[in-house]
């Protein structure tokens, strides 16, 4: 039981403010949360009993240009979107001042008020006005469902060209849920935040130029709209794609521009004084670009192109990619059906037979505007394998070689600490991340990665790579999206196990394929009891078919046998 004295101490601390001691911190934008820790200034509510998304944490701190948020709760929701029911405010009283603006809440006058589904905020000043998410020069993250998200807020901003945003250095912030009438803090309680202007360590702007050249560069790029057939913004392409450099090109939104154009555009750019030069196919609207040969593709997956690329003998293997540009906004249940077709095919590479099977161990990434603004689990799904439609897809499993997941690679902007690759000021969402690359990094490391936005470079930096402060935002609203790969020396050697060899269907009633665990050079007979071969076949594959129709019925036995002289047998009945 609670004594005397401690309730009254705790009825003082309900209804009075609470101001907690602040720290300027590095954040960076990302929808990692991996720089919030309990150090920070956090406020924790109560326990309660609530329907729908529950309020359970504020964390606040800042830096020299932003005031950063992040919220916490008991589900999962679309912080910009009704996917589950939400009416979610954040109020700031920024003057400190609970007898000018709108008063909320006790103790509250709060100048700003967000909507975050709605796309706008309340600006409660003299005069009054409704402002965009980019007056508030507002970042969130992530753009996906989740319980967590971050927030930046511009320190400096002048939202209506006449009255500053922050007039005092104590601020007191409230988050409000409309939808279930939840609040942190309750009713009779503050939070105020006191900025502190200690420097923190500038962000070190990356270095856009390969560090290893023997390393794969890949570029994802949504040219908007045909961007490259634009005789207007072609030349601001040109500077962009000559400072990359890079040497696989992931191309989207590219759906009346012909490959061959587009890879006359690469050759004139960046010749390679090959005598094919670049090469370049197209699926759709996506463009795939590589300095080396596409040796093969594959057109099955819906807005998904993956291709195989011969790379040379110095890589010792082949590289899968595929290039994708997922369905956008509201289309949930597309993005879901198209992330499941992925992971089929990643798993149907893995395994003998199918539409593809690759040899042990190849290198694969894959990337491109995948239109990530709904349900978390698509990208769930590009990860880990989770297949939702099994029954058209198949049980889902883990999709890299080692039964692991793949890795979503964390590309920061290049002079930011964001990782928005999307930005379009004028139509009211902040700034997020649309586009991913995602690759197997049992067999490949990411050297080296970043988004680059010419707008937010210096001087000097913009000099220093040949670009002009309004490339980006000239060519396309989303910014090209950078990974340098270097392929893992490690891994293991493809061991032609013969044991895991498999014949189907058997019985048979005359085909039969074979399926083995690798390539290498084998030799398949097919022999009678007496020990007779009947037929031989020489492969240098993972998988071949026989047919045996004209072989009476009865049993057959299958030799089996690789380059290293090891062989299986295997008995076969033929109806």
């Amino acid at each position: 039981m609670l004594s005397f004295p401690k309730i009254l101490c705790f009825t003082l601390f309900v209804l009075h403010s609470l101001t907690l001691f602040p720290q300027s911190t590095e954040i960076t934008i990302d929808g990692l949360f991996d720089d919030w820790d309990t150090s920070l200034t956090t406020y924790i509510d109560t326990n309660e009993s609530i329907s729908g998304i529950d309020l359970l944490e504020l964390q606040v701190t800042n830096d020299e240009e932003f005031l950063y948020i992040k919220i916490k709760t008991n589900i999962e929701f679309d912080l910009t979107d009704n996917l589950v029911s939400q009416q979610l405010r954040l109020f700031i009283d920024t003057d400190n001042d609970l007898n000018t603006g709108y008063q909320i809440q006790e103790g509250y006058g709060s100048e700003v008020g967000i909507i975050f589904k709605d796309l706008y905020a309340h600006y409660n000043v003299t005069p009054y006005s409704e402002i965009d998410f980019t007056s508030l020069k507002l970042r969130a993250a992530p753009t996906v469902t989740s319980n967590e998200f971050e927030i930046a807020i511009g320190r400096h901003q002048i939202p209506d060209g006449i009255n500053p945003l922050f007039t005092a250095s104590t601020i007191k912030i409230l988050l409000k849920n409309d939808a279930n009438f939840d609040k942190l803090p309750n009713e009779g309680n503050t939070f105020s935040y006191t900025f502190d202007d200690t420097p923190i360590t500038p962000y070190t702007p990356i270095d856009i130029n390969k560090s290893n050249p023997s390393d794969i560069r890949l570029l994802a790029y949504n040219t908007l709209n045909i961007g490259l057939d634009d005789n207007n913004r072609v030349d601001n392409f040109e500077q962009i794609i000559k400072s990359i450099a890079p040497d696989v090109a992931g191309l989207t939104e590219c759906w009346d521009t012909s490959a061959s154009h587009v890879k006359s555009l690469f050759d004139a750019w960046l010749p390679l004084e090959t005598a094919n030069g670049w090469y370049a196919e197209k699926l759709g609207g996506l463009i795939t670009v590589s300095r080396w040969e596409i040796s093969q593709q594959w057109n099955s997956l819906t807005r998904q192109f993956p291709v195989l690329i011969d790379l040379p003998s110095s890589y010792a293997t082949d590289l899968l990619f595929t290039n994708a540009h997922l369905h956008c906004c509201a289309a949930d249940d597309l993005r879901q059906d198209e992330a499941d077709q992925y992971a089929a095919f990643i798993l149907d590479a893995k395994s003998p037979g199918g539409i593809i099977t690759l040899e042990e161990n190849t290198p694969f990434m894959y990337s491109g505007d995948l239109n990530l603004v709904g349900y978390s689990h698509q990208l769930t799904t590009l990860k880990t394998g989770d297949i939702q439609d099994t029954l058209t897809y198949g049980a889902g499993a883990p999709l890299d070689w080692d039964d692991t997941d793949l890795k979503e690679e964390n590309c920061l902007q290049s002079d930011l600490r964001m990782a928005y690759t999307w930005r379009s000021d004028d139509q009211g969402f902040p700034p997020g991340k649309l586009d991913y690359i995602i690759f197997s990094d049992y067999t490949l490391t990411a050297e080296k990665s970043f988004v680059l936005q010419t707008e937010v470079m210096s001087l000097e930096r913009l000099a220093l790579y040949n670009l002009n402060s309004f490339d980006t935002a000239s060519a396309s609203d989303h910014f090209p999206v950078i990974t340098d790969f270097s392929i893992n020396e490690n891994l293991s050697t493809p061991h032609h196990n013969l044991t895991d060899s498999v014949i189907y269907p058997n019985p048979t009633n005359g085909s039969i394929t074979i399926g083995l665990k690798s390539y290498d050079n084998y030799q398949i007979q097919v022999l009678n009891t007496l020990g007779n071969v009947l037929v031989t076949k020489n492969i240098n594959a993972k998988s071949t078919e026989l047919n045996l129709e004209s072989l009476p019925s009865g049993f057959y036995i299958i030799v089996i046998q690789n380059s290293e002289g090891n062989s299986v047998s295997h008995k076969l009945i033929k109806n």
